[in-house]
């Protein structure tokens, strides 16, 4: 796999507005979060309300809060309050929960200070707050350090772990230093925590424990002990971002071969996950939000599409239909190993997935564009304005309207340019657009050249510039491919949606399926009377109204 020495990089939050259908869920998240159960005299728990999770939905509130604050542009009422009563909360070493006998860990404890360390890192990089330094230089001199050496003896022996467990992880046993959780590989959430801290604090004492944690993970068949697979995800983030400032090629080349292990064993149809790999129980909307970061940065790195389209259909087919009409983010049944619809497990997962999913709503606005010296690549559509930087080159401010993937095309208004040189515009092109094209008016030429799924075109930009991208988006089926899923199964599919019935509605579709949308926002199955809506919903009030709320999009295949 080629690894691009300099890849682009995310524009940041500051230079951007979001709008669109994106932007109403980032304020309807803003919104839960800001709600009397995240306010600062209900925030903090006890480790009996935490289920023995200390700091975990403290650290995460902060997290999310945090990054919906810059995606939104809002600022958040609460926040600063939360993380004033943050050291009152902590034991007196500086971290949240029980202080463990020398030479002890509580891996659940751990993978919660992971989430506090995310978020003070990220709050600290946004307000460059010296209290959220201090207070993670504390948890480092005073959990991380003293956990050297002990992360090389983490159980990974199949036979040895427990695989029980209920949607918010609970404590198992104890072997060796280690108190387990049926969140099997937990540990290695604090890891990136620990990783990001590392990146914040440049404390190289921290460095040792970090390649001891990584060493351990990977020795780990994830499969075999069916590790957690949000655990998992977050791991395979941590191991991106350490490549980010190691540029060890075998981070990245063990995050390629992991991320494919998951896509076979622990995904669901919809492009979901299992909770823990082959064991397609229920979903959880935090591994989604990681396994999109996952394939963003890939394609970061490697510059292969794949992975683009692949944080597509997770976008919509997944993260869109987690999230609940209060804004938080509930489970769902494992579509496929379920049977052939995907329907409402848990109505909300406050405690965790409500606060991760502000993170990945707000990770999807950050990647809609990457630049680099020469150019935009615009990776993701959704109205928004941006301002891009191109350094000696100038600067370009511009505006994105669209009604994709429920309309085609995309238009670009050049607002504002201090341009000098030619910038590229680089278009993303899924397999599933059919003659894409660039239009430039005022008038201009239309051209542009495809390279590595984008349609590129460049020149001095000036402002009252107007690019329409046109394109026609595919339609067809796709046979099932999670190991879980009954053979002689099929999926429908019109641009990066997956389309869907009333769930226990057997349809009878022709083999060589077509779709035209409708002025009413459905889906005509060409030459039938047949019409089908989407897995997607946008926060929909009925998923809460009705709590066995699903849909059928698995259909038999014709042969």
């Amino acid at each position: 796999m080629t690894t691009r020495a300099n890849p682009p990089q995310p524009v940041p939050f500051a230079n951007l507005q979001i709008s669109g259908e994106l932007g109403t869920r980032l304020q309807k998240n803003f919104d839960r979060l800001e709600e009397e159960k995240y306010q600062p005299d209900h925030v903090f728990l006890t480790l009996q309300q935490s289920n023995n999770w200390p700091g975990d939905t403290e650290g995460r509130t902060v997290l999310g809060l945090t990054l919906d604050a810059q995606a939104t542009g809002r600022e958040p009422k609460y926040l600063d309050e939360i993380l004033k009563r943050f050291p009152a909360h902590m034991n007196e070493r500086g971290y949240f929960g029980n202080i463990e006998p020398a030479g002890n860990v509580d891996e659940q404890q751990l993978s919660s200070q992971g989430w506090v360390l995310r978020g003070l890192c990220e709050h600290y990089l946004w307000k460059h707050d010296e209290r959220d330094l201090a207070m993670i230089n504390r948890i480092i001199d005073n959990l991380v350090l003293p956990t050297k050496g002990l992360h090389r003896q983490y159980p990974i022996d199949p036979t040895q772990r427990d695989h029980g467990g209920h949607a918010s992880g609970e404590k198992a046993k104890k072997i060796g230093a280690w108190t387990l959780s049926t969140d099997i590989g937990c540990d290695f959430i604090f890891m990136d925590g620990v990783i990001q801290a590392y990146q914040v604090t440049h404390r190289e004492e921290i460095k040792p424990i970090i390649e001891e944690m990584i060493d351990r993970f990977l020795q780990i068949d994830l499969v075999a002990i069916k590790a957690q697979t949000h655990a998992s995800l977050t791991a395979m983030r941590g191991l991106l971002r350490f490549f980010e400032t190691s540029h060890d090629p075998k981070l990245l080349n063990a995050v390629i071969e992991r991320f494919e292990t998951y896509q076979q064993h622990g995904m669901t149809e919809n492009y979901e996950n299992y909770n823990w790999f082959d064991r397609p129980e229920w979903t959880e909307p935090c591994a989604v939000v990681d396994s999109y970061m996952v394939a963003v940065g890939l394609w970061r790195w490697t510059g292969d599409a794949k992975y683009l389209e692949l944080a597509e259909h997770i976008y919509y087919n997944a993260l869109a239909l987690e999230q609940r009409a209060n804004g938080g983010f509930g489970t769902d049944y494992c579509s496929g190993a379920h049977g052939n619809d995907v329907a409402v497990h848990l109505q909300e997962a406050h405690w965790c997935c409500t606060m991760r999913g502000g993170e990945g709503l707000s990770r999807v606005a950050q990647s809609m564009f990457f630049t680099d010296d020469t150019g935009v690549y615009i990776t993701h559509f959704n109205d928004a304005e941006v301002t891009l930087n191109f350094g000696r080159r100038g600067t370009m401010r511009l505006r994105e309207d669209t009604g994709y993937p429920f309309k085609d095309g995309v238009t670009f208004t050049v607002l504002e340019s201090t341009l000098n040189a030619p910038i590229e515009l680089r278009l993303f092109m899924p397999s599933w657009l059919d003659d894409p094209e660039i239009t430039i008016e005022n008038p201009r030429p239309s051209t542009g050249r495809q390279n590595k799924g984008f349609l590129i075109y460049g020149q001095i930009w000036k402002a009252g510039d107007v690019v329409v991208y046109k394109f026609r988006q595919k339609s067809g089926s796709l046979a099932a491919e999670c190991g879980a899923s009954a053979p002689g199964l099929r999926k429908i599919f019109y641009g990066p949606l997956l389309l869907a019935t009333k769930m226990g509605q057997d349809l009878d579709l022709p083999r060589d399926t077509h779709i035209t949308p409708t002025a009413d926002g459905r889906y005509n199955v060409d030459g039938t009377e047949i019409t089908l809506g989407t897995v997607y919903h946008l926060l929909d009030p009925s998923v809460r109204e009705n709590p066995r709320y699903g849909v059928r999009m698995l259909f038999p295949a014709h042969h």
